[in-house]
C-alpha cells in the first residue's frame, strides 16, 4: 500500500512515517517499476505498536531495542514507570509553587528565583530540561530549512573558492612532487608496483581524506551545535584540496594509459566553486518559485543536467577543460540536489539544528555517503 493509505490507516502523518523509517523501525520494500515505497501489513502493525509506545512516552531507542529483542517490554515499562515517578515529583513541586503564587496574588514584577524551593534539587533538572527544549524545539518550515541550508552551503563553497584562489596553483603543481615512503614502495603489493602512475599522488590525497573521515567521526558523535559548525568550516576548507588531489589522481590514471594535455589552474577551481555556490542559490530560488520543486527527484536531476550544460558552454568560452568541467559540474550538482531533496522530505517540523547537521553532511563527502544516526540526530525528535 502507498504512504497515503498508511497515513489514514494508522493515523499518523507522512513526516512521522518517514522519520520512523529513517530510524529503522520499519523497512518498506521498493517497487521495481517506479521505485516507490510499498508498505506491507507488517509495516502497518509495527507503526501501530510504535504509535502506542510513543503515546506512553517510550523513547525511540527503546522501541528499536524491543524490535531487536535485546530488551523485554517489562524492562521498558519498569524504566518508564521510574521516569514517570521522577516527573510526578517535579510536577508536584511545580504545583506547590503555582498554588502559592495564585494565593499570594503576586504581580509579574515580583517573580524571582526566591519563590522556588531551594532545597528541592528537581528545580535544577527541570531548568536544564526546559533550556534544552527551548533550543532544540525551534522548528522550521520546509522553506526556512531550505533558506538555512542555502546560507550554509553558499558560505561553505565560497570558502572553497577562497582556498582555490590563494592555494589552488600550489595544490595542483605540488601534488605530483610527493611520493610514498621507500619502504612501502619496495613492497611487492605497493602502489608503486601495482599502479606506477599513482605513486606520486598517494600522499597528497591521503591527508585531506583523513581530515574528512575525522570530521565525519566528530559529527557522528557530537550533538554540540558549536562543534558541528567548526567541523563544517573545516570540511569546507578541506574540500578544495580533496577535489584537487582527486583531479591529479585521475589525470595520472589517464596519462598512464595515454598521455593527454589537460591542465587545470587555481583560477579554474575558483570559478568552479563560485558557480557551485551560485547553483545552491538557484536551487533555493526554484524552490521558492515552484512550491513542489523538492517533491520529486526528477526536478532536481533535470536542473542538474541543464545547469551542467550551461556551465560547460561557459567553460568553453573561458578556455576551461571541457571534459573536466562537465564531469565536475554534473557530479556536484547531482550530489547537492539529491541530498537536498532527501533532507527536504523530512524537514517539516525539524529544528534549525537539523539544518546545521544536513549542511555538515553535504559539505562532508564521507558523511553523506554514510548514515548520521549518531548523537547529531536532534534528541527531541528521537524521544
Amino acid at each position: 500500500m502507498k504512504i497515503k493509505d498508511v497515513e489514514i490507516k494508522v493515523g499518523i502523518t507522512k513526516a512521522n512515517i518517514r522519520f520512523y523509517e529513517k530510524e529503522g523501525l520499519i523497512s518498506p520494500e521498493r517497487n521495481d517499476e517506479n521505485n516507490y515505497r510499498e508498505y506491507s501489513e507488517r509495516d502497518v502493525e509495527q507503526l501501530e505498536r510504535v504509535k502506542v509506545l510513543r503515546v506512553l512516552g517510550v523513547p525511540i531507542c527503546d522501541i528499536r531495542e524491543l524490535q531487536k529483542g535485546t530488551i523485554t517490554l517489562d524492562t521498558v515499562m519498569t524504566h518508564r514507570l521510574k521516569t514517570i515517578q521522577d516527573e510526578e515529583k517535579n510536577l508536584e513541586a511545580v504545583r506547590r509553587v503555582c498554588e502559592n503564587l495564585k494565593q499570594c496574588h503576586l504581580p509579574y514584577d515580583a517573580v524571582s528565583e526566591t519563590i522556588l524551593e531551594e532545597e528541592d534539587r528537581s528545580w535544577g533538572e527541570q531548568l536544564a530540561k526546559v533550556l534544552k527544549e527551548d533550543i532544540t524545539k525551534e522548528t522550521l518550515t520546509p522553506n526556512q530549512f531550505s533558506k538555512n541550508l542555502t546560507l550554509m552551503l553558499s558560505w561553505g563553497y565560497l570558502l572553497c573558492a577562497a582556498v582555490s584562489f590563494f592555494f589552488g596553483n600550489f595544490m595542483l603543481s605540488y601534488a605530483g612532487k610527493f611520493s610514498i615512503p621507500e619502504k612501502i614502495a619496495g613492497l611487492p603489493v605497493s602502489m608503486d608496483h601495482s599502479f606506477p602512475f599513482a605513486a606520486s599522488y598517494e600522499t597528497i590525497f591521503f591527508l585531506p581524506f583523513i581530515i574528512t573521515v575525522a570530521c565525519y567521526i566528530i559529527m557522528y558523535w557530537s550533538a554540540n551545535i558549536k562543534i558541528l559548525l567548526v567541523v563544517f568550516h573545516i570540511s569546507a576548507l578541506n574540500l578544495s584540496p580533496i577535489i584537487a588531489s582527486v583531479y591529479m589522481l585521475i589525470i595520472g590514471i589517464i596519462n598512464f594509459q595515454e598521455p593527454v594535455n589537460i591542465t587545470l589552474s587555481g583560477m579554474h577551481l575558483t570559478i568552479f566553486w563560485l558557480l557551485v555556490a551560485i547553483y545552491v542559490t538557484v536551487l533555493y530560488m526554484l524552490s521558492k518559485i515552484f512550491k513542489n520543486f523538492f517533491q520529486k527527484a526528477l526536478h532536481v536531476i533535470t536542473t542538474a543536467v541543464i545547469y551542467t550544460a550551461l556551465m560547460t558552454l561557459l567553460a568553453s568560452a573561458l578556455d576551461c577543460p571541457l571534459l573536466v568541467t562537465f564531469i565536475g559540474f554534473f557530479l556536484f550538482t547531482l550530489f547537492i540536489g539529491l541530498n537536498w531533496f532527501h533532507a527536504y522530505q523530512v524537514s517539516q517540523g525539524r529544528s534549525r539544528y537539523y539544518a546545521v547537521t544536513e549542511g555538515c553532511r553535504i559539505m562532508n563527502l564521507f558523511g553523506t555517503a554514510f548514515n548520521m544516526k549518531g548523537l547529531t540526530t536532534p534528541t527531541y525528535v528521537q524521544r
